[in-house]
């Protein structure tokens, strides 16, 4: 790079299906940079068989340069080769890679091109006991020699430092909403509970989230039966794919469930989703920072969470809303159902989570803060030559 030009960043993540938040995050900040300081290109990890993959017809619409590097597993040897390939030509001054198996290879193309590395840490979420036992401990003892390391929570940020990540490499960034994409919209919200059969006496409550161990939607579940038994109108809206959605799908057959639980699968339209809803139940044992936390508070939505990883860093209970303790259904159901039943408290909570978002959890705030964080990088490599 020359004094002058964009600074050229390779972003590299590895991909399951359609993604999650943070997938959203990795596109959102490749649209969001300023063209004039950042050329960025996107690389997503792609199994050739995942069929629900879509990050490249999204990364279409938004205009952003991404590529696939195809696979077919994790010691798939046709990988490195194909980084190499992208790295020749589009001649990057700086790595940021998103988990852990971008990591290692973010580490040999570093290697290799005397190239700078920055990791953004969204959680360590996965059940596998290969991940738990291996590629996670191996991926915090890698992050401790990357150049920069951005934590998504407080609570992240103390594990790496915990692990040897040096504080002064270490930087907290708050995921983020664009407040003029999400937003309250009447005629959506209409439009989405006419879609699912809702009417205005219906009471919704949404549980939004890939459907996978950490966001406990079988807790969720478990506190919609009692809400429903003292609140008959409520209903149970869940958004989202993953590997437990079948299993989930038997529990709401087991409880006799199924006229009052709607799941939905993967969404692609999360604004419309959001405005249907009267409220947003989170009901995690485990998060980075919840972009649907965010989301649902730009868009008016009243929010109940469970105090896991950086939630409480997004929304100030009593204050944005309520936050109860993990792994406990009896007081989501008690949280949502004074949710329901103080209407002027809601309001308020409303009013202050739409405040915050606009004030301080926006995308250009944080994308600022990013791409401040590349050209210090980029200063630094310079430096060296």
């Amino acid at each position: 790079m020359n004094d002058g030009e964009p600074l050229r960043v390779l972003v590299i993540r590895g991909v399951d299906g359609p993604g999650g938040g943070a997938d959203s995050i990795v596109l959102r900040n490749a649209a969001e940079v300023d063209p004039r300081r950042i050329t960025m290109r996107v690389c997503f990890f792609r199994h050739v068989q995942d069929r629900l993959f879509d990050l490249d017809r999204r990364a279409e619409e938004l205009g952003i340069d991404c590529h696939l590097i195809p696979h077919r597993g994790p010691l798939d040897r046709g990988m490195l080769p194909q980084l190499e390939a992208q790295v020749r030509e589009f001649r990057p001054a700086l790595l940021h890679s998103h988990d852990y198996k971008a990591n290692y290879f973010a580490t040999r193309l570093a290697y290799r091109h005397d190239l700078p590395r920055l990791a953004t840490s969204h959680g360590w979420t996965g059940n596998h006991w290969r991940e738990r036992l291996v590629y996670y401990p191996a991926d915090k003892w890698l992050l401790r020699s990357f150049d920069g390391v951005i934590a998504v929570s407080n609570e992240i940020r103390d594990e790496l430092q915990r692990w040897g990540v040096p504080a002064q490499r270490t930087h907290v960034l708050l995921n983020g909403v664009d407040p003029q994409a999400f937003r309250p919209d009447e005629a959506l919200r209409r439009q989405a509970r006419a879609a699912w059969g809702y009417d205005d006496h219906d009471w919704v409550i949404g549980g939004v989230g890939r459907v996978e161990h950490q966001k406990r939607f079988d807790l969720l579940l478990e506190a919609f039966a009692q809400v429903l038994s003292a609140e008959p109108r409520a209903r149970l809206l869940v958004a989202g794919d993953g590997s437990l959605l079948e299993s989930l799908r038997q529990d709401v057959a087991s409880r006799g469930l199924e006229p009052f639980v709607r799941l939905a699968g993967h969404c692609p339209r999360m604004h419309e989703v959001y405005c249907g809803l009267d409220l947003l139940a989170q009901s995690s044992d485990y998060e980075g920072t919840p972009t649907v936390v965010v989301e649902a508070m730009a868009c008016g939505v009243p929010v109940v969470a469970t105090d896991a990883g950086g939630t409480r860093q997004l929304l100030d209970s009593e204050r944005q809303g309520l936050i109860v303790p993990c792994g406990r259904p009896d007081l989501l159901a008690a949280a949502i159902l004074r949710m329901r039943r103080e209407p002027e408290a809601r309001s308020q909570w409303v009013r202050e989570a739409r405040q915050r978002v606009e004030e301080q959890l926006t995308y250009a705030r944080r994308t600022e803060r990013l791409m401040q964080l590349y050209e210090s990088l980029g200063a630094r490599r310079r430096e060296r030559g």
